[in-house]
């Protein structure tokens, strides 16, 4: 199993981000149904009780419910293509459940993350000698912000291939435990 966590849409949110989809020729347009904010990607596992590991730990995880927010269009360079993303403004709550996801994965024999947190949403991917008309689309879409999206839980997906797509099946759904005493943050 391929597996990730991160903070699924709303369906409103989602459409909002379909209607980006098109604006732009000869992007691989992600399907709106795979739209999530990535907080840790975990890789391939195999071991069952690995598996069991990760769902415990995770099941552990204590947060209060905050807001985010989506802002601005980017580009994010790639080895192969690159990509038209939307970002997501940082907030202490949001760097402190993926800090707290992190350190639950490693606590579960998940080797540390090989990518730094850059929280965004991939909205499609082009060559790079498509680059100046991502600019313009960057341009068009720059201003973009969302309304306040609630953070109640965090799901954990696994990534499968279904004729040529990716395909993202949420796994496991953990939401905060307001009866849960909040775990200090380890250094």
């Amino acid at each position: 199993m391929r597996l990730f966590v991160a903070l699924d849409l709303p369906a409103d949110v989602r459409e909002t981000l379909a209607l980006m989809r098109g604006s732009m020729p000869g992007v691989q347009w992600v399907p709106a149904e795979n739209h999530h904010i990535t907080l840790r990607f975990i890789g391939e596992i195999t071991d069952r009780h690995r598996l069991e590991e990760i769902d415990l730990t995770l099941s552990r995880l204590a947060w209060q419910p905050f807001e985010i927010s989506l802002a601005q269009a980017d580009i994010r360079e790639g080895l192969t293509a690159d990509s038209l993303m939307i970002g997501v403004e940082r907030t202490r709550q949001l760097d402190a459940l993926q800090s707290q996801v992190e350190s639950a994965l490693r606590r579960a024999g998940c080797p540390p993350a090989k990518r730094r947190f850059q929280p965004a949403i991939t909205l499609g991917h082009f060559f790079p000698n498509q680059r100046a008309d991502a600019i313009k689309w960057v341009q068009r879409h720059n201003l973009f912000r969302s309304k306040p999206i609630s953070v109640e839980h965090v799901t954990l997906f696994e990534s499968m291939r279904s004729q040529g797509e990716h395909v993202y099946v949420p796994r496991e759904e953990y939401a905060w435990q307001p009866d849960m005493p909040l775990i200090p943050e380890e250094e």
